[in-house]
């Protein structure tokens, strides 16, 4: 049995799992395997039926550093934010069952803590792991300079495997959306930006899996929810002013276009015609209403995903 950690990690390690026996394994010992050793990791099996949870059990039962909790199937926000309530270390950082770190990430994010003492939230960058087990390096975005709202709101380009934050963020930010069905992350990642500086690490931390079940594949009903939650974040904490009109309106003009371009690629016309009248609203554009025109042609021809737009 490998030795206990301390009482009080550094770091909390939030790992939420729903039916990835295949990959939660690996996971879990990119952990283990880290070279700074002061952590806990908090595994969330969110209802799985086949078998993840039984995987993390024998590794926790081989690391008393690693802490598995069952709950019933609630999303991966909700199971974060399992995690979150029994989290101890002043530090958090995120692990996806199906993503991988590299042996140093925790000892990079100490490394830097150690040098910058003022920091609050700190992301690096990943590499992606392709399906045929090949590796493609990815440029970081933002990766020379401390960052923040402005940048965020415009491209969602952190990634959540790369993020680490103080633990008393959250009591200023709060946690994790639990009724939204995906960018729960960027969500939240754009309130702590509100609270202190987006510190970049400069190097990748990881390595994003890439598979079939990925939950951040774009389609339309992910890109409005996007959309929605950039709305709702302007309308909320009044960030138009210090964002600037142009570009809030350009960016979610563009996203609510871009969802309306995915539900017209499946069919979706009734959906594609109320993206594309948002998109309009916002960034009034020949594409827009191209979209729109064409989808009200071939609406009897289309089908429906069963879901309404989603409105926040």
């Amino acid at each position: 049995m490998d030795e206990a950690g301390p009482i009080q990690p550094t770091f909390s390690i939030i790992t939420p799992v729903h039916n990835h026996a295949r990959y939660v394994a690996q996971a879990i010992r990119s952990v283990i395997a880290q070279t700074y050793r002061q952590w806990e990791q908090i595994v969330v099996d969110d209802g799985s039926t086949d078998g993840s949870d039984r995987i993390a059990a024998e590794l926790a039962g081989r690391d008393k550093r690693i802490i598995l909790i069952r709950q019933a199937n609630a999303g991966a926000a909700a199971a974060r934010n399992t995690a979150l309530g029994k989290a101890s270390g002043q530090w958090i950082t995120y692990l996806d069952s199906d993503d991988i770190w590299f042996p140093d990430t925790l000892a990079s994010y100490h490394r830097y803590i150690r040098d910058h003492p003022q920091a609050k939230f700190i992301f690096g960058h990943r590499h992606r792991l392709n399906e045929d087990g090949s590796v493609t390096e990815l440029p970081g975005e933002h990766q020379d300079r401390p960052n923040g709202t402005a940048e965020l709101f415009q491209r969602m380009y952190i990634s959540t495997l790369c993020v680490c934050h103080r633990r008393d963020l959250l009591q200023e930010a709060g946690t994790f959306d639990a009724n939204l069905p995906c960018c729960e992350d960027y969500d939240l990642f754009l309130r702590m930006s509100l609270h202190c500086p987006l510190e970049p690490l400069g190097k990748p931390t990881g390595l994003r899996r890439r598979h079939e079940g990925n939950l951040s594949r774009q389609t339309g009903f992910s890109r409005m929810v996007e959309a929605e939650v950039l709305r709702r974040f302007v309308e909320r904490h009044s960030a138009r002013a210090a964002l600037g009109e142009g570009i809030v309106h350009r960016r979610l003009g563009r996203l609510y276009y871009a969802s309306a371009r995915q539900y017209f690629k499946g069919r979706c016309f009734r959906q594609a015609i109320g993206a594309a009248r948002l998109a309009r609203r916002y960034e009034p554009s020949l594409k827009a209403g191209l979209v729109s025109a064409a989808a009200r042609c071939l609406l009897p021809f289309g089908r429906s995903d069963d879901r309404e737009l989603p409105r926040l």
